[in-house]
Parts: C-alpha cells; sequence; structure tokens
C-alpha cells in the first residue's frame, strides 16, 4: 500500500512539473505583439529642427535634411546626398 502511495506522489510531482513547463513554454512560443504606439511612429517620417522633411541618402543610409542636402535630379525626382563625397560615390556606382 505505500508503495502504490509514492507512485501516486510521483506521478502528481511528474504532472505539475509538466504543467509548469507547459506554462514556461507557452509563454515564450506565444506570438509576440507590438507596442501600440510602435507602428505609428514607425510610419512617420523623421523631421530637421527646421521642420524640413529628413530623407535617407541613398548611398551611405544617413538621414539628411532636404534643405541642405546634396542634389542630384535623376529621372524626374530628386536624390538627397548627406555629403559631396557621398553624391560622387553614387555618381560612380551609377555611371
Amino acid at each position: 500500500m505505500g508503495e502504490f502511495i509514492g507512485y501516486i506522489l510521483d506521478a502528481l510531482f511528474a504532472l505539475m512539473m509538466l504543467r509548469m513547463l507547459y506554462g514556461a513554454l507557452k509563454h515564450f512560443l506565444a506570438p509576440r505583439q507590438a507596442h501600440p504606439g510602435a507602428r505609428a511612429s514607425a510610419a512617420k517620417q523623421p523631421t530637421g529642427d527646421t521642420g524640413s522633411k529628413m530623407v535617407r541618402d541613398p548611398e551611405c543610409g544617413m538621414f539628411v535634411s532636404t534643405e541642405l542636402s546634396h542634389r542630384l535630379r535623376r529621372g524626374g525626382e530628386t536624390l538627397h546626398f548627406c555629403s559631396e563625397d557621398c553624391l560622387e560615390k553614387y555618381r560612380r556606382h551609377a555611371a
């Protein structure tokens, strides 16, 4: 009879451990939800101190103000560069 009670206690202990493990795995495997404001803020374009629009330099990826950028007209659109060096690198790669 004592051996039977030991088996029952072992089984209960194993079930409790499985339940804890399932709870931990459920927490880690659950799909993560983005912060409610994250999508809205990511969609906004950054602006400079003067309120000008900020655009990404196609050569180095840096954000640059449209008012202060080095510009290149190409195919009906204006490309903005952070420096003369980036503009020249772009011209060399595009040629």
